[in-house]
Formats: structure tokens, C-alpha cells, sequence
């Protein structure tokens, strides 16, 4: 195979796995009140349907990373795929939330083999200075995906129901598995070593314990869970001196760019997706909006993603992406900013004048962000260093939503949500929009450290 060819492949399938995971889950999001009425779901089992799907990933993201240098990072991504495809055929077919929640989990077993490898696969594909452009595409697509996703979920949910989300999703995984299948290249930089069993299973026991307590604040076990986690890391980081083949090469932390990008990365992706669930809220129970009005004005964000972010792949091939990473936090942090001051009154202007600003920090910040902390390492952990990146967005992900449920629970307990309780719910929401501006706050100042 031509090696120009080769890489026009790589991103045709790139584009579309990055386009199919942000789109199942931007549309699920708007399923949710529909899931909830169906299967009688409180506030925070919804809360738990995403962040179980997350908690998955951030376990699983590593290993199969290392797994991916070790055998084939195309195989790990292609048989990733095709999980994923297959359980969301199988979710349309759930009769209650706990059963729904278990298809869940095997796409996200599916989505970790995919995205701790997709980066990993693109690095390798493309020299230094065509990266960036290649990420911004990848990312112009996850926008997309996240455009269509309110759209069609929106519009879906409303005129035939939340199952034939999940048909869609299928038709476009059925593509995607299609497109990989006539992709003959593969990358095993780290051929004859092996996975470090003892390693993996440290690491995911402490992401367990540390993330349950993330998700879950108000149990009387989230500090005990928290102390366990840190031993677990402890004992993980002891067995990773000594290893052979260590799951991570610790080394890697001795980058600032690596380190300080992964928390970065960790810190925007908190913001994101904690943002858009409390939106998702808002704009349906506390406006009154339909899942489709809903998932039009949510995709102001995801357009202004789109059109940005190629830009700032560009960009990052011509400056040091660490900058642009940066400005992209403190947009993101204006934009949040600015959420909390909504109310009735202003909000049809400051509303979408915010998503704009949220929505630009987030295209400047993902595809300069992947490629800084991608340039840091040797070609040898590009699997390792993209799922450990990947791992840190879902770790993010996790606290993120974590500080939404923990105000949530306290103010409004694990009631329904009603119009007896929405008072309490739009406190709970403003409250949670200044806490994620603080976090994000705090992002723009570990985004400036880099070697």
C-alpha cells in the first residue's frame, strides 16, 4: 500500500470512529428523560449511566493501550469496533435501566479498545508537522458528532422513540467496521514483550476505588475508597519499577508536557461533559424545551467546535500546541463564567453567546492538547500514551459529573425530578456551573507547564 495512501485511509476511518462514539453518547443525552419516564430512573441513576460507561473506560483504556503496542494496534481497534457496533444493536432491546446500563458497558469496553489506540495509530501514520492537522480532523469530527447527536437524538426520541437511536448507531458502526477491514497496515512497536497482568490489575483496582468515590461523594465509604485507591496506586507504582514490561514506563512522567497535559486534559474534559449534562437539564425541565429544541441550542457549542478546530490543528503544526492548549482553557473558562450568570431573563442572549465562548475553548484545546502530549514520548509508547490520555479525559469525565451529582444529591436527594422540586434543581445547577468554572480556573494554570 501506498504510504500516502495509508494515511489518507487511517483518517478516513479515524473520522468516522471519532464521529460514531460522541454521537451515541450526545444523543443518548437526550434520551434521558425519555429513559427516565420509561424506566421509572432517579437523578442520580441517570448520573450513573454515564458514569459507569466512563468508570469502564478509565479501567480498561491502559491495557488494552499496551495491548495495542504489543499485538497490533489496528487488531485491538478493529475488534473494538466491533463490539461496540454489536452492543448497541443489543441496547435497543432493553426492558429496564439496569439492563440498559449492562449494554452500556460492553460498549464501553468496546469504545476503550478503540480510542486507547486511535491516537496512538495517527502518531504513528504521520510525521510530526502533518499531526496536528490530522487531529484537528479527528476532532472536527467528534464535533460533528456531538452536533448530530442533539439533532437526531433530539428529533428521534421525539417522533419514533430512544430505541431507534441505537439502530442508527449500528448503520454507522456497520460503515465504519467496513472501512477498517480494507486497512492492511498495523504497528507492534512493542512485539515479544508482555502485558503486565499484575500491573493492569493494581491500576484498575485503584481507578475503581478512586472513581467510585468521584461518582459517588456523599457515601460514607468515599474516603475509605479514596485511601484504598492511594495504596493501590502505592503498590502499583512499586510494581512498575521492577517489572519487565511494565504496563507504564514511568519515565514518561518525567515529561511536563506529558504530565501537566494529561491534567489538563483531565480538567477540560471534566468541564465538558459535566457542562453538557447540566444543559441537558436545564433546557428540558427547568425551559420546558423538546428533546429537539433541546439538542438545537445545545448544538451551538458543537458548531463553533467544528468550524474552530481544524484551525487549531493547523495551528498547533506551526506554533508550540502547548499555547494553544492554553488559550483554549481560558475560553472554555470564560464560558462557564458566564453560564452562571443565566437567568430567565437574559438567557436567550448570554445563553448562546457563552455556548460560542465554551465552545471555541473546546476546539482549540482538544486536537493541540493530543498532540503535545503525544510529542512528548518515543514512537515505542504512542499505545500507552494514548490511552493514558484517553484515560485522564474519562478519569475527568468522572470527577466532573461526580461534582454535579454530589450537589444534586444534596440539595434534591435521589427524588424524581418535578415541578414540586425545581427550585432546588436550578440551585443545585447554578451552584455546579461555578464549581466547574473554579476547576477550570485551575486548568488554565496547569496548561502553562510544559518542558
Amino acid at each position: 500500500m501506498d504510504y500516502k495512501d495509508l494515511k489518507k485511509d487511517l483518517l478516513i476511518v479515524g473520522i468516522l470512529v471519532s464521529f460514531l462514539t460522541p454521537f451515541v453518547r450526545s444523543s443518548i443525552n437526550l434520551a434521558i428523560p425519555a429513559l427516565a419516564s420509561e424506566f421509572s430512573l432517579s437523578a442520580v441513576f441517570l448520573t450513573e449511566i454515564s458514569t459507569v460507561y466512563l468508570l469502564v473506560n478509565a479501567i480498561l483504556y491502559i491495557p488494552f493501550g499496551k495491548i495495542g503496542d504489543i499485538y497490533g494496534r489496528k487488531r485491538i481497534f478493529q475488534y473494538g469496533l466491533i463490539i461496540f457496533t454489536v452492543s448497541s444493536f443489543i441496547s435497543s432491546f432493553s426492558t429496564s435501566g439496569e439492563m440498559f446500563l449492562f449494554f452500556r458497558i460492553l460498549q464501553a469496553i468496546g469504545n476503550a479498545m478503540i480510542f486507547a489506540n486511535l491516537n496512538a495509530m495517527i502518531s504513528s501514520a504521520f510525521p510530526v508537522n502533518e499531526r496536528g492537522k490530522a487531529f484537528g480532523l479527528t476532532s472536527m469530527s467528534v464535533f460533528v458528532g456531538l452536533i448530530f447527536g442533539p439533532i437526531l437524538g433530539g428529533a428521534i426520541t421525539e417522533i419514533v422513540g430512544w430505541r431507534t437511536l441505537f439502530y442508527l448507531d449500528t448503520i454507522i458502526g456497520i460503515i465504519a467496521a467496513y472501512a477498517i477491514t480494507r486497512f492492511k497496515h498495523d504497528w507492534i512497536d512493542a512485539k515479544g514483550e508482555k502485558l503486565d497482568i499484575l500491573g493492569s490489575f493494581l491500576l484498575g483496582i485503584s481507578l475503581i476505588a478512586i472513581i467510585y468515590s468521584f461518582s459517588d461523594f456523599t457515601s460514607k465509604y468515599s474516603l475509605f475508597l479514596v485511601i484504598a485507591g492511594i495504596i493501590g496506586l502505592s503498590l502499583f507504582y512499586l510494581v512498575e519499577k521492577r517489572a519487565a514490561f511494565p504496563l507504564i514506563n514511568l519515565d514518561l512522567f518525567n515529561s511536563r508536557s506529558f504530565t501537566f497535559g494529561n491534567i489538563t486534559a483531565f480538567i477540560n474534559y471534566g468541564a465538558f461533559v459535566s457542562v453538557g449534562f447540566i444543559l441537558t437539564l436545564y433546557l428540558q425541565y427547568l425551559k420546558g424545551y423538546s428533546p429537539l429544541t433541546a439538542g438545537l441550542i445545545v448544538s451551538i457549542q458543537s458548531i463553533t467546535m467544528v468550524l474552530v478546530s481544524p484551525f487549531a490543528g493547523r495551528l498547533s503544526d506551526k506554533i508550540d500546541p502547548g499555547n494553544v492548549s492554553t488559550v483554549g482553557m481560558v475560553l472554555t473558562t470564560i464560558g462557564i463564567a458566564l453560564m452562571t450568570l443565566i437567568n430567565f431573563e437574559n438567557a436567550p442572549y448570554l445563553g448562546g453567546f457563552s455556548l460560542i465562548i465554551f465552545g471555541a475553548g473546546i476546539g482549540l484545546f482538544y486536537s493541540s492538547n493530543t498532540k503535545m502530549v503525544m510529542g512528548s514520548v518515543d514512537k515505542k509508547y504512542f499505545g500507552v500514551a494514548s490511552a493514558t490520555l484517553s484515560d485522564m479525559r474519562s478519569m475527568g469525565q468522572i470527577f466532573g459529573m461526580g461534582i454535579v451529582m454530589i450537589i444534586i444529591s444534596t440539595i434534591l436527594g435521589h427524588a424524581q425530578i418535578m415541578p414540586s422540586n425545581y427550585p432546588e434543581l436550578i440551585t443545585s445547577l447554578r451552584i455546579s456551573l461555578i464549581a466547574i468554572a473554579v476547576l477550570s480556573a485551575v486548568g488554565i494554570f496547569t496548561s502553562i507547564i510544559k518542558d
